[in-house]
């Protein structure tokens, strides 16, 4: 056996990130209340930071409109009714209850009185983990409604914060989690249905070589499980609410909806003009110091003007792309980031940043940017069909089958595939058990 020794150059690429890339990385993943605080700290920390007068303006007239709204709302109380005059941080000091939270959401929600009533019982009767422990039968029974109706009502809910809230046991609050994240897969399925226990008794080795997976793999899965929250609804037992600040409004503007990305909380920056005047003289002690400070001031003043730009434009590209939704009530169309990156020419990982913890304002309610992205499968016309409208195909199909011969799972994809839809039975299973509607050979009536 030789050793030999050798010195060899190698020429290759590799992807360093900047300081300045990572500061733009960082202001843009952060929502609009995070940005707030991340840049009153800047300003303590960094002596040539300072606000600009207009954002003194603007936060003077901010505070008159504030001022003149509260004097006109609360003439009609007075201090005798109350021990303390009523301001409206009265009201944003006050916690708040996991069902008082939950019917915030459901007045978003477009229902009919009837359905209205159904959902406001369903939510007075979650316990206080945030789980469902009425049958949906008697639910049914109460109302005089069909348990479709009731079971598309529980689907609803199940799609408020907090994740997981509305299931009907732990392992479908496991499972509308991962569905809210956008990972459940048929291995999730399998470990939730079959291996909690051997979950929590640590037996890797014999999950493993059950389902024939590395034992690497199943570690992922297993700490994602792990992350999961099985009581959601004591997230909101005695904690304070938080409230949203949209990051984007959406205004609908004589017939046309325009982004605008929401600043006017932000404090407006600038390089403090002696500071600068200091550079001119190289020879100074302190020249090193104030260059480095300058500098670090500017990038983030330009970092945050990119994080305005980018939000924007992908706010614009998801408007395009749902405008049916925001005009005429219609469901949402397929969209990913793939989309909106080609269409952007920003990466898709910028994109998911720009988007992910963002919230917009919109004339239809608040969301999150994440809710118009939707998950769609393609069809021989080459469009795209949105999961909820295909789940909506599925679930008219079988209400409008014959209940002495019902449809089975393979019949339904035929039917679709007729209509253009590539899908698959084990889709269509997958589908149909997600809308909670039984087998055929269940529904068949004698």
């Amino acid at each position: 056996m030789s050793l030999n020794f050798s010195l060899d150059l190698k020429l290759e690429q590799k992807l360093v990130m900047t300081q300045e890339m990572q500061l733009a990385v960082k202001v843009l993943q952060l929502p609009n209340n995070e940005l707030k605080e991340y840049i009153e700290d800047e300003l303590l920390e960094n002596p040539v930071l300072e606000l600009d007068s207009s954002y003194d303006e603007r936060l003077d007239k901010v505070i008159q409109i504030y001022s003149d709204y509260s004097d006109d709302y609360f003439t009609d109380y007075s201090e005798d009714e109350y021990d303390e005059k009523i301001t409206p941080f009265y009201f944003l000091s006050n916690k708040r209850s996991l069902y008082d939270c939950l019917k915030e959401q459901l007045g978003y929600i477009p229902l009919t009185k009837r359905d209205r009533k159904i959902a406001e019982y369903i939510i007075d009767n979650l316990d206080q983990n945030g789980y469902l422990n009425m049958h949906e039968l008697s639910i049914a029974n109460k109302f005089k409604v069909s348990l479709d109706i009731v079971r598309n009502i529980i689907s609803i809910i199940q799609d408020f914060e907090p994740s997981g809230v509305c299931a009907r046991n732990l392992k479908e609050c496991l499972k509308i989690q991962l569905k809210n994240k956008g990972v459940y897969d048929h291995f999730y399925e399998k470990l939730i249905d079959n291996e909690l226990e051997n979950i929590a008794n640590k037996a890797y080795s014999f999950i493993s070589q059950k389902y024939g997976v590395e034992e690497e793999k199943l570690l992922r899965y297993i700490e994602v499980i792990k992350s999961l929250d099985p009581k959601p609804g004591c997230r909101l037992g005695d904690e304070t609410v938080k409230y949203v600040v949209p990051d984007v409004y959406i205004e609908n503007v004589d017939g046309e909806f325009v982004v605008r990305v929401n600043e006017d909380n932000l404090p407006i920056l600038k390089i403090n003009k002696q500071y600068k005047n200091i550079l001119r003289n190289k020879n100074c002690e302190e020249y090193k110091y104030i260059k480095s400070k300058i500098e670090a001031a500017y990038w983030l003043i330009k970092s945050i003007e990119q994080r305005r730009e980018t939000i924007k434009k992908v706010a614009e590209s998801i408007v395009r792309h749902q405008i049916g939704f925001f005009k005429y009530d219609e469901s949402l169309k397929p969209l990913n980031l793939k989309t909106i990156s080609e269409e952007t020419g920003l990466h898709e990982s910028t994109v998911s940043r720009a988007i992910n913890g963002k919230y917009a304002q919109t004339p239809k309610g608040v969301f999150e940017l994440k809710y118009f992205l939707v998950r769609g499968l393609s069809t021989s016309y080459g469009d795209n069909v949105s999961i909820d409208t295909l789940k909506n195909k599925i679930s008219d199909i079988i209400n409008n089958e014959n209940k002495k011969k019902p449809y089975s799972d393979q019949q339904i994809a035929d039917i679709l595939n007729a209509t253009g839809v590539k899908i698959s039975r084990r889709t269509v299973t997958k589908y149909r058990e997600e809308l909670g509607i039984e087998s055929s050979s269940k529904r068949k009536i004698k």
